[in-house]
């Protein structure tokens, strides 16, 4: 392609126009800069987003021309497929993800910003842009990478203990602010609460979801069956498939007695980590799409669930509760309010066994995905106008490997053991 091709971003993406990424540059960079041109830096993966287009880019401004500035972003768009959008609800997922970036994480900072903290949230990247309407949603954030924070090697495989204790630090250092800003500033907090909303589990979405929400248990009753033959945990997940699971997590998720903004996508693809010396010393949070007020261990059972194995579990998993509750109230007392009485150990762990089930129901969405081969994934480029069941477009069928249906099927047994289920 030729240099005249990356001279203006409006032919590919009509709302960022040279003047409006003017502006965004000149606030990036706190001095006036003007567009001058952008230079592609790669994609992601087939199948790694059904919501959204992501692309890496570079975008070059000069405040004179001996002056010349740049950012290296992550683009994401609704996608431009009429029938992708209808079909997977996306303006929904990009108004609320907005509303997370622009308003709500901008509240939690500035209250951040007024305390004396060793340890910040800082565990997110930076917004460059947003744009919100509906049909041509842009989201662009700093590409992190940049600072050598890139995903898990290889997400088919569940993350080992050094990842998940990041993992839990970043949570935990999350879940706090909201925890210490509810405290302190309440009616700031519920404004901000209330902005973004539910777009997974309610009552309003039961028809979108509920021929995949079949499916899924299916595949999870299956893999039991042939993991754990004739055993309680095959009439343990039998029981627990109805849609009284469903309306169970709607309860879940509009319960905000301990409500704190939640990522509430927390599987491996949304973690992305920096080493050194070959370990995980950090962790970013990404897609924050289904962002939401409640519980800290709707999230936390989803890392669990999604995100680790049973040997991991078998091992570590007291460990790690007990690492991200001292995380958290280190944070909070850090933020000058009071573990004990903002979220006590012993309400921490009531929580754990009233709603680590939704970690492992939503976990049941998610498995399939994660350990299907790159090669595998399923191609979103739909065409035309047409909303499409996404039962028909995630044509999921039983785990074709032992380790698949073992993954599955531990999950359901670490659940009925602890007696979530």
């Amino acid at each position: 392609m030729s240099s005249e091709d990356f001279s203006t971003l409006s032919s590919v993406y009509p709302v960022l126009t040279d003047e409006r990424l003017s502006k965004a540059l000149s606030d990036w960079f706190k001095e006036n800069v003007t567009f001058t041109r952008w230079e592609h830096v790669g994609k992601t993966g087939k199948g790694d987003s059904c919501l959204s287009e992501v692309i890496r880019i570079k975008i070059f401004g000069k405040t004179d021309p001996r002056d010349l500035k740049y950012i290296q972003i992550v683009l994401k768009s609704i996608p431009k497929s009429v029938s992708r959008r209808l079909t997977f609800r996306c303006d929904e997922f990009f108004k609320n993800e907005i509303l997370f970036y622009t308003e709500v994480l901008p509240a939690m900072l500035k209250f951040q910003s007024t305390k004396n903290i060793s340890d910040p949230f800082d565990n997110h990247a930076k917004v460059f842009l947003t744009h919100c309407d509906g049909e041509n949603d842009i989201i662009c954030l700093e590409d992190v990478s940049i600072y050598k924070f890139k995903p898990y090697p290889v997400r088919q495989e569940g993350i080992e203990y050094e990842h998940c204790k990041v993992t839990f630090n970043a949570m935990a250092k999350f879940h706090a602010l909201s925890f210490a800003m509810r405290d302190q500033k309440p009616e700031e907090f519920n404004g901000i609460s209330n902005l973004i909303f539910e777009n997974y589990y309610d009552e309003r979405i039961w028809d979108w979801f509920k021929d995949y929400w079949t499916r899924i248990f299916s595949i999870a009753i299956d893999a039991v069956e042939q993991e754990y033959p004739n055993s309680k945990y095959v009439e343990k997940v039998k029981e627990f498939a109805g849609t009284e699971t469903y309306k169970k997590m709607i309860k879940a998720v509009q319960d905000r007695k301990y409500g704190v903004i939640s990522h509430g996508d927390a599987w491996t693809n949304n973690f992305l980590y920096k080493y050194v010396n070959g370990q995980p010393n950090d962790a970013i949070m990404i897609d924050f799409q289904l962002a939401r007020c409640a519980s800290p261990v709707l999230d936390i059972s989803f890392v669990i669930y999604a995100c680790t194995t049973e040997d991991m579990r078998e091992k570590y998993y007291d460990e790690l509760l007990k690492y991200y509750y001292e995380v958290l109230s280190r944070q909070i007392r850090a933020y000058g309010s009071y573990p004990n009485e903002v979220y006590s150990w012993e309400a921490f762990m009531a929580e754990v066994n009233k709603y680590s089930f939704f970690g492992l129901a939503f976990s049941f969405s998610s498995t399939p995905h994660i350990v299907l081969p790159p090669e595998e994934a399923f191609d979103m480029d739909l065409k035309g106008h047409k909303k499409h069941n996404i039962a028909d477009i995630w044509t999921l069928t039983p785990f074709k490997t032992k380790e698949g249906r073992q993954r599955e099927a531990n999950n359901v047994k670490h659940c009925v053991d602890h007696g979530y289920i």
